[in-house]
């Protein structure tokens, strides 16, 4: 058995891995191969594509970059009629991955998409359109699956893959000793972004902010986990120009235990308020892009709600401050608020488990393999 899988980001790059390994569990006999990355790779995939550089945010980077993604495509292409995989495996990334889903699909590949386009978010014609090019939608979350259905499309709700690792058996006091802080202080957590394009708008608002608190309440102690590919040099360059700022713990790899130890968590908007409503961390969900990004996410995305957590909830339970509305002042008074306030947090705590439980039980990465490997069962079975 060949799977080609394609993952274009980090997040993918995680989640497609987990899934190898799910079916090299059920299955010896299979090869992998695609695009993808290290994580990818550890997991025996044989990276045609490494997906360095290829993330991207915003319509004005995508546009800077599609020379070369038509032409990865172009390579990917090549791949499915060369090799002849038995599925095709697209998870997330969709402005890439819709393409090749037609493709594919066209070519008589079976396609499963993991993680499939956020067209309940904005962009709705997707759904109709992967209806057409997808043999099965493996979804993340319930009211995904039942948007896709609607659409025609064959969509299975497999469960959220962050409920199987966005946990930790820490308790607060602990995850405060394993990071060196006080058990009796309030510890605020800074998350400015896993782009250097997000932290470069948005940690310099986060310091003004930090400096400005840590004024009226100077016991604070403050953490900052480093998302992968963000560098201790690019936190000093975002310092510049700004006084005041209090001490900031920068972490490695302790994201969960940054989460249990703080009292409140800052985050740019995106999957780690989701991992914060996993762990059951009281937030403030952040958000800024240029002014071509947001005029054009406003005139396409019809939402009430930005975060992860809001949506799900399909209230605002988590404050969210976005674009004009996120400056230094303003994310000062909310902190403050939340700080000076322990019964809101408790309640956003209450909120927050309630989105957890929507998630569904451990075993996407399981589940996700099943249907793959039924998908290629039914392919190879003879038609009478």
């Amino acid at each position: 058995m060949k799977l080609m899988i394609v993952a274009g980001e980090p997040s993918g790059d995680l989640h497609a891995s987990h899934v190898v390994q799910a079916l090299k569990a059920k299955c010896s006999e299979i090869s992998f191969y695609g695009m993808g990355g290290d994580m990818m790779e550890e997991a025996d995939v044989s990276l045609d594509i490494h997906i360095r550089d290829s993330a991207v945010m915003g319509f004005a980077e995508a546009f800077a970059v599609l020379p070369k993604f038509l032409k990865k495509q172009a390579l990917l292409k090549k791949r499915i009629r060369q090799r002849s995989p038995d599925a095709l495996l697209l998870v997330d990334f969709a402005e890439f991955n819709m393409p090749l889903a037609k493709y594919a699909y066209a070519q008589g590949v079976p396609v499963i998409y993991y993680i499939p386009p956020k067209a309940w978010a904005w962009r709705a014609g997707r759904a109709k359109k992967l209806a057409k090019r997808a043999n099965i939608v493996a979804s993340i979350f319930p009211f995904e699956t039942e948007f896709y259905q609607n659409a025609g499309a064959p969509a299975e709700f497999v469960g959220h893959p962050l409920v199987d690792f966005a946990k930790t058996d820490l308790t607060p006091t602990q995850a405060r000793e394993k990071l060196g802080l006080q058990s009796n202080t309030q510890v605020i957590g800074l998350m400015p972004g896993s782009r250097r394009s997000e932290v470069n708008r948005i940690l310099p608002i986060m310091l003004k902010a930090a400096a400005n608190v840590a004024q009226v309440l100077p016991e604070t102690e403050w953490v900052l986990p480093l998302a992968p590919g963000i560098s201790e040099e690019l936190i000093s360059e975002c310092k510049q120009g700004i006084e005041s700022i209090p001490t900031i713990k920068l972490l490695q790899d302790e994201t969960y235990t940054a989460m249990r130890a703080a009292t409140l968590m800052l985050i740019t908007s995106g999957t780690a308020t989701l991992e914060a409503a996993c762990i059951g961390s009281p937030m403030i969900i952040l958000f800024r892009t240029s002014w071509f990004n947001w005029r054009i996410i406003n005139a396409l995305t019809p939402l009430e709600h930005s975060g992860l957590p809001n949506l799900i909830a399909k209230k605002r339970i988590v404050p969210e401050l976005l674009q004009d509305n996120l400056t230094s002042d303003t994310l000062t008074e909310f902190t403050l608020d939340l700080l000076r306030n322990p019964k809101k947090c408790d309640a956003q705590r209450d909120a927050l488990y309630a989105v957890y439980q929507k998630l569904g039980k451990s075993g996407a990465a399981e589940r996700t393999a099943q249907l793959i490997l039924e998908q290629v069962a039914s392919a190879r079975k003879p038609t009478s």
